[in-house]
């Protein structure tokens, strides 16, 4: 009888190429999957910058063609031609006040009108302290390069108010003799200030590669600084002769992509290897158990062949032979269905072990919710409450089908979906859960009022496992303790939201504390030790923390979660 064969490993002199083998692949892999994502995440974040980028200088265009415009109409004025003609100090005043109104529908800075002399004659800051009427300006450049060419643009700083702003300066000509000079100068504060509340930085270079306008102040007239690593510039020209708008952007969104990418191809490919290690043994295990029974049954053969021969004489004990073989052959087949039985129990405990500590809650809550349901129909209770019961059933059905799935997401070290969730419903829903653990035991729950308008970045069901777990922690933390109470209390800042939930039981042994969020550590005679492992692991997922305190007083759990801003 030939025996079946074994699975065999490769020979030792083998193993090194074959390893080295499989680290190649596994490097390539590794690096085409960072390379790729990350040029997939750069495309996006180079387009998104540009579209940006474009926006910003649309926005500049508006603003420089609304201010383009006034010194254009107010150089063909008549009023202002008139005044010039034929200087009059009333007449200034006039066209002093129409500029000071002119400024305030075009928002600009600073309106003004200086004559050929180089002295400003009108100017919408007129009234002001700091007005410009008087003053002689024939020395700046835009005057000069107006009265020589018709128009001018330059970026300064004022003389009086020492502010950066453009200065948009028109010649005034009447039949070819120029009168003078219409200037409008127009500060981008406004643009800076919109430009400082995003996340990019931007700036905008003039032809000298100094920067005039930027989201940080302190770079104006400064060169361009250099880009660190984790940025690039994306740059367009900017609706002024010589501009140029540039646009900062981070690589970190794109590294952190292709950090996950590659993070997930490692957990799969370690998960691969582990499947095709787990099939090899298990190929092996069956060869071996059936060469154990193939080898039996030769011997079996055998020994029947040569009982036979040696019983041969009488039928009696040949009978005999052949009833105790069948005999050892039933025991045999019954000893093998019963181990192939107890497999299947041990399998189905572990499943069992890995999601009963945390179906157990809505279980009994459904028990419970059956229970009265039971007693209302006996009583004839409105259908309405009765439905409203088995709905509840439902949802706590629904949701059990939920944990599980989590607690297969938390076996795979998975992130599992966030979502801007409200806050309060989360809690409310919580403490239904344990509403009847919390009226068996007595104890007395204090909650801070929670705005039903706050939200945070989570998942539904798992912050709700989390907060469930916490409180039947927090009651049988307490079932000794003479007016137990439990405290819910909620915090919030600009980004964060703190939940705490603290009792007022012994604490926590200091063993205990120590590795509270090992696995498998508990003081439940018969707790598995998983509950506050899953529920630190949620609340990492989340980008968030979970934490704890515990003395002689009580003890206290702090969640700390991301806060959704409207």
């Amino acid at each position: 009888m030939r025996l079946p064969s074994l699975p065999r490993f490769p020979s030792k002199s083998l193993w090194p190429w074959l390893l080295a083998g499989l680290a190649i692949v596994a490097a390539f892999i590794l690096y085409e999957t960072h390379s790729l994502t990350y040029a997939g995440a750069m495309n996006g974040l180079t387009r998104d910058a540009r579209v940006t980028a474009q926006l910003r200088v649309a926005v500049l265009q508006s603003e420089l063609d609304k201010q383009r415009s006034a010194p254009v109409i107010l150089a063909d004025d008549s009023d202002v031609v008139s005044a010039l003609q034929r200087p009059d100090p009333e007449r200034f005043r006039r066209i002093s006040q129409k500029l000071e109104r002119l400024q305030h529908e075009t928002r600009s800075a600073v309106i003004y009108i200086i004559d050929a002399s180089g002295t400003t004659v009108a100017a919408s800051n007129w009234a002001l302290p700091t007005s410009f009427v008087g003053s002689a300006y024939g020395f700046r450049p835009y005057f000069r390069e107006a009265l020589t060419k018709g128009t001018s643009e330059q970026f300064a700083l004022g003389t009086v108010s020492r502010r950066p702003g453009l200065y948009l300066a028109h010649s005034i000509v009447e039949e070819g003799k120029t009168l003078g000079v219409v200037v409008v100068k127009m500060e981008f504060d406004a643009i800076e200030a919109t430009w400082a509340d995003s996340a990019e930085p931007t700036f905008v270079t003039g032809p000298n590669d100094e920067i005039l306008l930027t989201s940080h102040p302190e770079q104006r007239f400064h060169k361009v600084p250099t880009l660190t690593r984790d940025q690039f510039l994306t740059t367009l020209p900017a609706p002024a002769k010589g501009w140029q708008l540039h646009l900062v952007g981070s690589r970190r969104p794109a590294e952190r992509l292709a950090s996950g990418a590659t993070l997930t191809a490692v957990l799969g490919l370690g998960l691969i290897l582990t499947l095709l290690a787990w099939q090899w043994r298990r190929r092996r295990q069956i060869a071996e158990r059936a060469v154990r029974e193939a080898e039996y049954r030769e011997r079996l053969e055998h020994d029947v062949a040569a009982r036979t021969e040696a019983l041969s004489v009488t039928n009696a004990r040949l009978s005999d032979e052949i009833h105790e073989r069948h005999q050892a052959e039933q025991r045999l087949n019954s000893l093998q269905a019963d181990l192939v039985q107890a497999n299947k129990l041990a399998s189905l405990g572990q499943i069992t072990a890995g999601v009963a500590h945390e179906i157990n809650q809505p279980v009994a809550t459904i028990r419970v919710l059956a229970d009265n349901t039971l007693r209302m129909i006996e009583r004839k209770s409105p259908a309405k409450a009765i439905g409203d019961n088995l709905g509840t059933i439902a949802r706590m059905c629904e949701r059990i089908g939920h944990i599980t799935g989590e607690l297969r997401t938390f076996s795979r070290k998975a992130t599992g979906e966030t979502e801007p969730i409200s806050l309060k419903e989360t809690i409310d829903s919580s403490i239904l859960l344990n509403k009847s653990r919390l009226h068996e035991n007595r104890v007395k729950l204090l909650r801070d009022r929670i705005d039903p308008a706050l939200r945070v970045m989570a998942g539904r069901v798992r912050l709700e496992q989390v907060l469930v777990n916490l409180l039947q922690n927090a009651f049988e933390a307490l079932e000794a303790t003479p007016d137990p109470v439990v405290r819910i209390t909620v915090a919030e800042d600009a980004d964060w939201v703190v939940v705490c939930v603290a009792d007022n039981g012994p604490g926590l042994p200091p063993q205990v504390r120590e590795a509270l969020f090992t696995p498998f550590v508990t003081t439940k005679p018969k707790g598995l030790g998983l509950g506050l492992v899953i529920a630190h692991d949620i609340l990492r997922d989340f980008g968030g923390e979970l934490s704890a305190e515990s003395d002689d007083s009580g003890t206290t759990f702090t969640l700390k979660l991301r806060k959704v801003v409207p």
